[in-house]
């Protein structure tokens, strides 16, 4: 996995987000083309595309994959953290962790650094 420090991390996390609610489902449903084209169009500097399962399973590295991860209250599997969704009512929230089985999500005001810090602290002791 690409090793990024949390200021590159969190800058790729939010043009990733812009990048999915300009494009998606729109012009595409898939992420990487999404990004792709946020680039093209809007990006100042551009970011490698850095998606790929083949050493994650069935998603997409992130610098979360060195935490343990919470889990899902419906299944029990392991949550994904995504940045900056918007509710129905137009309410943004710093953060909200997704079940990629069961769709759960659980919306938090923890930003993706402080979510850092409390696993860290929760998980490394």
């Amino acid at each position: 996995m690409k090793k990024m420090n949390y200021e590159e991390f969190n800058t790729r996390m939010q043009e990733v987000a812009k990048a999915r609610k300009i494009f998606i489902p729109h012009i595409t449903k898939n992420i990487s083309i999404a990004f792709e084209l946020y680039q093209e169009i809007f990006a100042e500097e551009k970011l490698d595309v850095f998606v790929s399962t083949a050493t994650a399973g069935n998603h997409t590295m992130s610098k979360f994959d060195e935490y343990e991860r919470p889990v899902c209250d419906e299944c029990s599997a392991e949550l994904r953290l995504s940045v900056a969704p918007v509710t129905r009512d137009g309410v943004t929230y710093p953060t909200t962790w997704v079940c990629p089985e069961c769709g759960m999500e659980y919306l938090t005001k923890n930003t993706a650094q402080e979510w850092m810090e409390a696993l860290k602290n929760d998980f490394e002791g």
